[in-house]
């Protein structure tokens, strides 16, 4: 007897989500560049409300073709755009007719509640708040809006707490960036986070209103603040303290950063952030305390118990984008075992997706929500057929492999990621990572029973102890690993377009390995071979560059010329070496030169047929000596009119040898004197090609 035909469903097909989330994307990233910038989301709801009752009328009187799909994922496709394009103009604060800063008056007072702990930088205190009010003559304005306040440390006995409220002058500044090389757009990020205006001051320009009163915090915050307590309390060494404070609660307020940077090159940094390891092993000490419960009839009382645990429990942990995806599809992994529904991993992580994206649009471009969602994804998609290529004999040995395959499957959609953002690849991934998944299961049962023997102190301090010596040896070991990553390791780089081209190659290998379709290996094999060819178009270019640049750092000016793929350092700010690393490591890795091994040129340089004079003291003569652009590199007040008579440069650069206040002093007295001035602290790095 034939058999009736089969269709084989496309993926889409079994994970429905997928066809919600990328239209959804697409609309939250269309807003995020400013595609349609006329459009408001109440007319974006308007045209999704449209497109919604044509997909219906669609449904009920349509017959299918072809012509009915393509009408049918046209108007599904604008229903999810333009919801994601609505959500984001909602969330986006610039649109409420109540926010601070449409409305800005110097000689306002504001009114403002510390919203976060205040984090402790070089000479201030960066601390964020909540405008709530804002006040003149006697009037309040109820205003909305998050900011920044940097409370300078000098006089300041104490930093101000989380909590509490606050009087702050109306000095604000908009966010912006330094404008060095190929650096982090913080600007963007804050505006990503809805934050907008920033402000220095000291404390005698803020007024305490309000001290802090712990009996309105909520019970998540109380249990974090009690969390926090208990491994202050037991756990004596700093570093290993700020490392068990982020793991477990998510709190990074102690965190070593060299030891966050250690993890990042050997590729563990993931364990310090709250995401599905967590809740997992949170699920695990669950079920231990309900293994009476063993029968698998049972199963949907312990998914039914841990599921507000979970919540309570990511929430008091700080609500991280990789925490709240976690939380959200062991909800629905809960939801599926209490209900006896198949689970469907990838329609689970789509749909994960499109909750999070429709409560928090901008998380689209958040790095732990791109990243999570990435390493989830590659072992979903890989893990078992990597696992079937060994077959381990004993049972240690299969949970060893388990670990190996789910490290080397996660590594195939998260490296290109992880260099993209970072520009590291660890060699030693699985090596690391494999250790890194028992440390973190380790430390994380650790820290817990810590907390939970806190009322016996000997027990809860003898735990500490161990607990402190297993860090400081996983410590050792990926210092050890972090010093045979080579050099060159740190340093690369990936373009958009390459990073595109670098998924659809493995892609098609995927597609290719699954559905045996040679046309896919044929776009993955075209794909890798476009790759290669941008690799040897950048490796020309960085061969031949020849760059002059005086960054915009600190206290001094830092003034570099980089020839081919080395770097020479004419000029070192005296700032700290981390500070200027921070600033110039970008342009190294970006530029390809980040070998330091040219001798300094001296104060003359020609720049693709530009003269530029470095000019590092007050000169007597009167004597012309025309040059195209003239950096001022001294402490000493200059006469810019007697300097342009002598040089006649097109261009003065004036870096950080002077303060802000001064540069703009410097160009407010010889700008209209028909001077060009170039200030690295208004205009960013002067680079010269």
């Amino acid at each position: 007897m034939k058999r009736w035909p089969l269709h084989r469903a496309y993926f889409w097909e079994t994970a429905p989500f997928f066809r919600l989330v990328m239209p959804l994307a697409m609309g939250i990233f269309s807003y995020d560049r400013g595609w349609l910038r006329f459009v408001s989301g109440s007319v974006s709801l308007m045209v999704a409300g449209t497109a919604f009752l044509l997909f219906l009328l669609l449904a009920i009187f349509g017959k299918v073709s072809g012509a009915y799909r393509i009408a049918t994922f046209c108007a599904l496709t604008m229903i999810m755009y333009s919801v994601g394009f609505s959500v984001s103009w909602y969330d986006d604060i610039r649109n409420d007719k109540q926010w601070f800063g449409d409305n800005l008056d110097r000689g306002s007072v504001y009114f403002a509640g510390i919203n976060d702990a205040p984090i402790e930088k070089e000479r201030s205190w960066k601390v964020p708040v909540t405008i709530v009010s804002a006040i003149k003559g006697g009037n309040v304005s109820p205003v909305k809006g998050n900011a920044l306040i940097y409370l300078y440390k000098d006089n300041l006995p104490a930093p101000p707490h989380k909590g509490d409220s606050i009087l702050v002058p109306g000095k604000w500044q908009p966010i912006k960036n330094a404008g060095n090389p190929f650096e982090f757009d913080y600007a963007k990020y804050c505006g990503q986070n809805n934050l907008y205006y920033q402000q220095s001051c000291s404390v005698n320009d803020i007024r305490l209103y309000a001290a802090f009163d712990k009996r309105g915090t909520s019970y998540t915050d109380r249990a974090h603040d009690w969390g926090m307590d208990q491994l202050d309390r037991y756990i004596a060494e700093p570093r290993t303290r700020g490392l068990v404070q982020a793991m477990l609660l998510g709190d990074e307020v102690n965190l070593d950063e060299d030891l966050r940077q250690s993890y990042a090159d050997t590729g563990v940094v993931h364990i310090i952030a709250i995401s599905g390891g967590n809740v997992a092993i949170f699920f695990m000490a669950i079920s231990f305390l309900l293994w009476r419960l063993k029968h698998r009839k049972h199963l949907w009382i312990k998914y039914a118990i841990a599921l507000p645990l979970v919540w309570f429990y990511v929430i008091m942990a700080g609500a991280a984008p990789s925490a709240i995806r976690a939380a959200i599809m062991f909800s629905l992994l809960a939801f599926s075992v209490m209900l006896q529904k198949d689970n469907n991993s990838l329609n689970t992580l789509f749909a994960t997706a499109f909750l999070l994206l429709c409560a928090q649009p901008m998380w689209l471009f958040s790095l732990g929500f791109q990243l999570s969602f990435a390493a989830v994804l590659s072992i979903i998609l890989f893990y078992k057929p990597i696992y079937s290529w060994l077959t381990p004999k004993y049972k240690i040995l299969r949970g060893l492999w388990a670990t190996v395959a789910a490290s080397i499957s996660a590594e195939l959609l998260v490296a290109p990621l992880v260099i993209y953002y970072f520009h590291i690849f660890p060699l030693l991934f699985i090596i690391a990572n494999v250790a890194a998944y028992i440390f973190m299961s380790v430390v994380l049962i650790l820290s817990m029973a810590i907390i939970a023997m806190s009322w016996i102190p000997i027990i809860a301090t003898g735990i500490g102890i161990v607990t402190v010596w297993l860090v400081t040896v996983f410590d050792k070991f990926v210092s050890f690993l972090q010093g045979l990553n080579p050099e060159s390791f740190h340093f690369l780089v990936l373009s958009t377009v390459e990073l595109m081209l670098i998924y659809t190659a493995i892609s098609g290998v995927l597609l290719f390995l699954v559905k045996k379709k040679r046309q896919a290996l044929f776009t993955s094999l075209i794909a890798a071979c476009l790759v290669l060819i941008s690799f040897c178009h950048n490796e020309w270019l960085r061969l031949h560059q020849y760059r002059f640049i005086v960054y915009n750092t600190g206290k001094a000016d830092r003034i570099e010329l980089i020839k081919g793929g080395s770097f020479a350092i004419i000029n070192s700010d005296t700032g700290s070496q981390e500070k200027t690393g921070f600033v110039v490591r970008p342009a190294h890795t970006n530029w390809q030169a980040w070998k330091n091994d040219i001798a300094s040129p001296g104060e003359i340089f020609d720049i693709g047929g530009k003269t530029v004079l470095l000019l590092n003291g007050e000169i007597n003569s009167t004597s012309q000596f025309p040059v195209d652009y003239l950096v001022v590199n001294y402490t000493a007040q200059p006469d810019l009119s007697r300097l342009q008579k002598i040089f006649s440069p097109s261009a003065i650069i004036i870096g950080n040898n002077y303060s802000r206040k001064e540069q703009d002093r410097i160009i407010k007295d010889f700008g209209n004197k028909g001077i060009n001035i170039y200030s690295v602290s208004e205009k960013g790095a002067f680079v010269m090609n």
